[in-house]
């Protein structure tokens, strides 16, 4: 009697196998396992009718190139900071001592625009 359950299963796999029509068995263990055989034909949850059925495409020769473009940066400005300057200075009575010569700061500048080469790869079908 304990293998009664296994012997169905078998016979049903044996039927299932002779016969052409789609054959679908599911099983459920507890909450968490769960288990489908379809046997004979596609699962019909799965397609959509509206929709021709697609087939995988074939694989396809090529290669990968590089491609070398031309691209324009913009013009933009940038902040460019200046350090300041020190040296020596002589003071009214011809004293010289260290000191800052420049108090340094930040200015803004202007970068034209330009034109650059990227690369990228692109692929390339035979």
């Amino acid at each position: 009697m304990k293998h009664f359950p296994v012997l169905v299963l078998v016979a049903a796999l044996v039927a299932a196998v002779s016969v052409p029509a789609q054959i679908k068995i599911e099983g459920r263990l507890g909450r968490h396992v769960r288990g489908s055989v379809v046997l004979g034909g596609h699962d019909a949850r799965h397609h959509n009718h509206n929709e021709p059925v697609r087939r995988r495409p074939a694989p396809v020769h090529g290669h990968w190139e590089t491609v070398h473009e031309q691209f324009l940066v913009p013009g933009y400005w940038h902040d460019e900071h200046l350090p300041p300057t020190y040296g020596w200075i002589t003071d009214h009575c011809g004293h010289q001592h260290w000191g800052i010569i420049h108090q340094g700061g930040c200015r803004r500048v202007w970068v034209a625009a330009r034109w650059e080469t990227r690369c990228r790869q692109v692929w390339v079908s035979c």
